[in-house]
């Protein structure tokens, strides 16, 4: 075929490799600093290129709202004044669930 023995294109293909690599490795200053340049021209985030929201993001399926964990304790609920004691299992009423963290902490009893 062509007169190389098979160690020698190994050879050669490792040594390619090494060229390649210290190619980018010195190109690649260069092209973190364009990037970055148009990040700021354009002021864009990492979302709007597509790097934020894990694997349901790069898949193509919207990203699930972020859940509020609420931890045992009690809760004062702010409309009726009631005082509802809640375990770390069991459905969670909808007045809880549906408070931000700020609203939770605020509504905790101690």
């Amino acid at each position: 075929m062509s007169g190389q023995s098979y160690d020698e294109l190994m050879a050669k293909i490792a040594e390619l490799q090494q060229q390649a690599e210290a190619v980018r490795r010195a190109e690649l200053e260069a092209v973190i600093s364009d990037v970055r340049a148009k990040i700021k021209k354009y002021n864009l985030s990492a979302s709007d290129v597509g790097l934020a929201g894990g694997a349901a993001r790069r898949s193509g399926r919207p990203a699930a709202a972020a859940k509020v964990k609420i931890a045992p304790g009690k809760y004062r609920n702010p409309a009726t004044g009631e005082i509802k004691e809640i375990g770390a299992a069991g459905r969670k009423p909808g007045w809880l669930a549906a408070m931000s963290a700020d609203e939770l902490s605020a509504a905790r009893v101690s």
